[in-house]
């Protein structure tokens, strides 16, 4: 339930982060992002399984575990996440690393 809770939040933040970015705020959207990325990292390896994708509720954006494993291997790593968040939900250069 803490997970479901903390996506319902995120969705809702992820109407500002576009907002946080343009106002020189993009620590605060990474640290958004970050947060949806630790709390689906049940088991804390830095990166997401099928299961933990599936478990955080993250397929409900609309897209699949393998869009976000762009190397094939399986996992989802913290940079592969913020890359294609990047990509499809915060302006050109927002976020960064």
């Amino acid at each position: 339930m803490r997970i479901l809770n903390l996506i319902v939040i995120a969705g809702i933040a992820g109407l500002a982060l576009p907002a946080l970015a343009g106002s020189g705020e993009c620590g605060g959207a990474k640290n958004v992002v970050q947060h949806i990325f630790d709390a689906a990292d049940t088991n804390g390896d830095g990166s997401l399984t099928p299961d933990e994708y599936d478990a955080a509720g993250l397929k409900s954006y609309g897209l699949p575990f393998g869009a976000y494993d762009t190397n094939g291997d399986g996992l989802t790593s913290w940079e592969e996440y913020l890359a294609l968040y990047e990509r499809h939900h915060a302006p050109e250069g927002s976020i960064g690393t």
